[in-house]
């Protein structure tokens, strides 16, 4: 049996091949489960540690962060490990039959053709809108937002449902290709979180299913295209990457501990708590409705989510952010519920991204969701819980819309075979 033949049968065992005697399968190997924990502690050393390092070691300056947050932060991450390697429990979500699968991935691939149509001279007209502007160029407008995202969204279904054993490598390349180039035209004079954005979730996935064997040539591939991702937009939009004292300004000009440290005692109304709000921002209309809201960076009725908060409290300080001061899941953990919150919602954290990483191991629908809830928890060092989960039940709506649409046309072909072949009995009916 070939090696593809074998990740195949790996894939389909809990639906068709049952290899014990119980007739279970057995235990399946999380391929992507320490690569993963690895960028993880990497991007909190990078947002949070770094800093302080260069401040104490290299340059000899005072640090303001103190010890103790050091600390707090350190067993954070611990204990997030901690939550990582508990035990799950349970069977992998139900999937789909093949067939819809299959189909459901020709619509995505199709769809992800058509909007690159819309979505690359979009990503010109942003990157040409930004030109000599930078990271605070022009907002980019709903209507372009709508389509860059509908591009993204379908580029990963077709990803979470490819089969190259099936189908080949062409046309996951294609996609590859065509979700990455809008963000990075983007990023050239904007954040290189679009630029993340499309290369992560995809990078995951291909590790997940076994695309991609990891060995130390690979990983020094990776580790530059994570130098990339952090250098390239910087170098192209302008920024200063060395101070006017010789300091690396990219990482000394960001403080992200220091915001944890410094609003500890923050004030907040007790009825919005900020967890709550970035977790369902995506959901509940709060600027519609009002409440809980705030008016930061010249825009009002935004929901009154940390770095909103944040942001308003201190409006000459940007931390390196887009439009505003950033955030720090840490704080927004402790102003729910003290240090025991921060430690708790940090192995829960870690619970929840290995559930995330484990079903992109699998051929689903569902995949590219579960990868872009791990690329965001990559930035939560720098942001907000909440935005780490808050697409989901949009997007599972949304698949499941497509798979209803993708299932009525299946239908109606066959209705309409059905009536072709009683007419004319030599035609045959589609399967």
């Amino acid at each position: 049996m070939s090696k593809a033949d074998s990740h195949s049968r790996d894939r389909d065992c809990l639906r068709k091949m049952p290899t014990t005697a119980s007739g279970a399968c057995p235990p399946k190997r999380v391929r992507a489960k320490w690569f993963f924990l690895y960028a993880f502690a990497s991007a909190c050393f990078l947002f949070w540690w770094l800093r302080s390092l260069l401040v104490r070691v290299i340059f000899h300056l005072p640090d303001p962060v103190e010890d103790a947050t050091i600390a707090i932060s350190m067993v954070a991450v611990a204990l997030f490990v901690v939550g990582y390697f508990l035990p799950t429990f349970g069977r992998p979500a139900h999937q789909f039959s093949e067939p819809i699968l299959d189909a459901s991935g020709n619509f995505a691939y199709n769809a992800t053709i058509l909007i690159a149509v819309l979505a690359l001279p979009i990503a010109v007209l942003v990157w040409y809108s930004r030109m000599g502007r930078g990271y605070f160029g022009l907002a980019i407008p709903f209507l372009y937002q709508a389509v860059l995202y509908t591009h993204l969204f379908f580029g990963f279904m077709y990803l979470g449902a490819a089969q190259p054993e099936k189908h080949g490598w062409n046309r996951i390349l294609t996609v590859s290709i065509l979700v990455t180039l809008p963000r990075l035209i983007i990023s050239l004079n904007g954040g290189r979180f679009f630029l993340a954005q499309a290369i992560i979730p995809a990078l995951l996935i291909a590790i997940a299913r076994g695309w991609i064997r990891l060995s130390a040539k690979r990983l020094l591939q990776i580790a530059a295209l994570a130098l990339v991702i952090i250098f390239v937009p910087a170098l192209t939009r302008g920024d200063q990457l060395i101070g006017p004292e010789g300091n690396f300004q990219l990482f000394m000009g960001s403080n992200i501990l220091g915001l944890f440290q410094d609003n500890t005692d923050l004030s907040l109304n007790e009825n919005c708590p900020p967890l709550l709000i970035s977790l369902t921002a995506k959901v509940i209309p709060y600027g519609l409705l009002g409440v809980c809201v705030i008016d930061t960076a010249g825009v009002e009725n935004m929901p009154a989510t940390l770095e909103h908060i944040l942001t308003n409290n201190e409006p000459e300080s940007l931390n390196g952010t887009v439009s505003g001061t950033g955030s720090i899941y840490l704080l927004e953990l402790y102003v729910t519920g003290g240090i025991f919150a921060v430690y708790a919602g940090s192995a829960l954290f870690g619970f929840t991204c290995r559930r995330f990483v484990g079903w992109i191991g699998m051929r689903s629908l569902f995949s590219g969701i579960w990868a872009e809830c791990l690329t965001r928890a990559l930035f939560a060092p720098r942001g907000n819980l909440g935005y780490v989960y808050e697409r989901i039940p949009s997007l599972v709506l949304a698949t499941l819309l497509v798979v209803l649409v993708v299932w009525a046309g299946r239908v109606l072909m066959r209705g309409v075979a059905a009536q072709l072949h009683t007419k004319d009995p030599t035609l045959g009916v589609a399967e």
